[in-house]
Order: structure tokens, then C-alpha cells, then sequence
């Protein structure tokens, strides 16, 4: 069977489009129950990731389709199909705070006079092309696109540096153990990225140490966001809560930007044109799910996808920040439960089972 994505693409999906995502408001959402130790809570969700991305790895490498599929055969269709609906809702709510504070970021630091809401009704246009995609697609713009995040990622730190206070992260766990946590809990949103790979089991190229390479680039997209943290506090220190929009924020201060022109823009363009493909890739795989629950051929299911943010944004854009209050207070225990803790658990259940038919097949032969 032909593979949709290699081990390279995978280790570049996780680079190049994880860490961009948690560039705009989660900064400041974190910081606000975290304070300097915002970095700290952005760790802790970030080793959650890294973990549940190695049991799954561990314990599926051998298997030849991706997760669900395995559900299906060891547990049902009926019950695959329940798992495939809550996984939905889950990668539906996960589209809410990147679409939000995009359009937000796009709307009110992009444009001199305030813009229509349908000016931003394009980027949909742009994601249901993605999502009528196959998953090789994915792989393949990751390769397009590392290159361009990493001069993204490169040139904001450069410029950040040298207006970074490193002493006001100090001292380490000042905000105390429940701050901490309770900021890692809210910003379940932006995180739980080890969900993303139950879709490339079985779907890449086995090579040699695959399992180190996923695990480094897991680590690497990991060690980018608590950079981000620590350098996001470093600039803003007491006033970083309030910088809405960490992307643009953290380096126009720069003495270099203050003696000639905003040069940042140009890794700023580059993390934004990122960041679009960042934002798709829960709609994509909301799409892969809805094909899985009901009989939708893929461009109706990207189209209905599609549609329900969309007229969020539309129609219930002066709900918006109940919704938002609703993801950051309410639904992170869901992120973290689908994301984290039921992939976990549905895996060891799997390698449990398959042991046991094994050694029923020994002992009855």
C-alpha cells in the first residue's frame, strides 16, 4: 500500500505549522493566570503533547492504518463512528480561538480603516481547497512551507534578543503550582497537538529511527513556543497581559525597528502565510472525520465544515467572546481528555488486546 506522507513531512508538520498557531493571543490569555511563568505552563501542555505523540508512536509503529481504522477493528463500527463524531466536535472547537483571533489580527493591525467582516472571507475559500485534499497534500506543503516558517521563527527571535529582560521570568514558579496548571488547563486550545498524529499512523514511510524523529521535531516545535513565552514576557514584563497580538507586539520595539523601518513585517508575512495553513488543519481533519460518520462524499463535507465557522462569524459575531469564554472556561477539560488522555488510554487498550489474541493463537495452536 502506497504511504500518503513520509517521516520527513511528518517531523515538518510539526515544526513548521504547530508553533505559529500559539504566536497571536495565547501569550497573553496564558500570562494571565501565569504571569511570568506563563512559559512554564506553555511547557507543561507542550510535554503533554510530546508524550501522548511517543505512546503512540511506541505502541502503533507496527500497525499499517491510522488510529480510528484501528478503533473500527477492535472495537466496532458503531463505536468507531461515536469516536469519529466527538473527535468532530473536538477539531471543530479547536478551529474557534486560531480563526478568532486571525480574523481579529487581520482586521485590526493589517488595515488602516476598520474592514468589512467578509473581508476575511476569503481565507475560507483557501481552507476548503485544503480540505478536498488528500493527506499527501499535507505532507507536501509542510515541505513547501518549513523553510519560510523558519525564517519566520528565526528573524522574530533575532529582533526580540536584545529588548529581552530574561531576569523578569525570575523566579521560577512564583506564580505558584495551581497558577501554573491553571493556565496550562485554559490554553488547552491551542495545544493537544498529539490528536493530529492518530492521523498518520500507519500513513507514512517507515524508515530507521522514526520514532526519534517525530520525537525530536515534537521537541523542537515545543522548545519554539517556550521560547516565544520566555522572550514574550522578557519584552513586556508587568504590561505582557495586556499585548493582545504577541506576533506584532514582541519586536517592533526593537532598537533596530526604531532607528529605520519595520523591517519585521517580513518575518510577520511569513508566520502569517504559516499561520493560514496552521488554522486549516483542523477543518482538514474535521473534514477526514465527517467523511468517516456520515456518507459525504469530501467536497460536501468540507463544504459544511467550512460553513459552520463561517456563520459563526457572520451571524453570531457579537456572541463571539461568550464562545470564547465557553472554549478557554469550559471546554478545555475536552481538549485535554481527546487529546491527550483517551488517546492514551485507547492505545494501551489496543496493545492489550492484540497481545491477548496473540497469545490465545499460540497457546491454541
Amino acid at each position: 500500500m502506497i504511504k500518503a506522507v513520509k517521516t520527513r513531512q511528518v517531523c515538518f508538520f510539526y515544526i513548521a505549522f504547530m508553533p505559529v498557531v500559539k504566536f497571536f493571543t495565547a501569550p497573553s490569555v496564558i500570562c494571565g493566570f501565569s504571569g511570568e511563568d506563563l512559559w512554564i505552563s506553555a511547557a507543561v501542555n507542550c510535554l503533554a503533547d510530546i508524550v501522548t505523540i511517543s505512546v503512540l508512536y511506541f505502541l502503533l509503529k507496527d500497525e499499517d492504518c491510522d488510529f480510528f481504522t484501528l478503533i473500527e477493528r477492535n472495537c466496532g463500527k458503531a463505536f468507531a463512528k461515536t469516536v469519529a463524531a466527538f473527535y468532530f466536535v473536538f477539531f471543530m472547537l479547536k478551529t474557534v480561538m486560531p480563526l478568532s483571533e486571525e480574523k481579529n489580527y487581520v482586521e485590526l493591525t493589517l488595515y488602516v480603516t476598520a474592514p468589512n467582516i467578509t473581508t476575511f472571507m476569503p481565507v475560507f475559500a483557501a481552507i476548503f481547497f485544503l480540505c478536498v485534499q488528500r493527506l499527501r497534500v499535507i505532507g507536501r506543503i509542510a515541505d513547501g512551507v518549513l523553510l519560510i516558517a523558519l525564517i519566520g521563527y528565526a528573524t522574530t527571535f533575532t529582533l526580540s534578543v536584545s529588548d529581552t529582560d530574561f531576569g523578569a521570568i525570575l523566579p521560577v514558579g512564583a506564580a505558584g503550582v495551581k497558577n501554573v496548571f491553571r493556565g496550562a488547563y485554559s490554553s488547552s486550545a491551542w495545544f493537544t497537538d498529539g490528536a493530529y498524529f492518530l492521523f498518520f499512523i500507519g500513513e507514512y514511510v517507515k524508515g530507521k529511527r522514526d520514532g526519534l524523529k517525530i520525537i525530536l521535531s515534537a521537541a523542537v516545535s515545543a522548545l519554539i513556543v517556550v521560547v516565544f513565552m520566555i522572550f514574550f514576557y522578557g519584552t513586556f514584563t508587568s504590561i505582557a497581559q495586556r499585548q493582545h497580538f504577541a506576533l506584532t507586539e514582541l519586536s517592533k520595539y526593537t532598537t533596530a525597528i526604531n532607528n529605520m523601518e519595520r523591517f519585521d513585517y517580513i518575518p510577520i508575512f511569513a508566520l502569517l502565510f504559516t499561520s493560514v495553513f496552521s488554522l486549516a488543519l483542523p477543518f482538514y481533519f474535521a473534514t477526514e472525520l465527517l467523511t468517516r460518520i456520515l456518507p459525504f462524499k469530501r467536497f460536501v463535507a468540507a463544504l459544511i465544515t467550512c460553513a459552520i465557522p463561517a456563520g459563526v462569524l457572520l451571524f453570531m459575531d457579537e456572541y463571539f467572546n461568550s464562545i470564547e469564554n465557553f472554549i478557554l472556561n469550559f471546554a478545555s477539560g475536552y481538549f485535554i481528555f481527546f487529546g491527550c488522555v483517551f488517546p492514551i488510554a485507547a492505545t494501551i487498550f489496543i496493545k492489550l488486546r492484540k497481545k491477548k489474541e496473540t497469545s490465545y493463537e499460540i497457546y491454541g495452536s
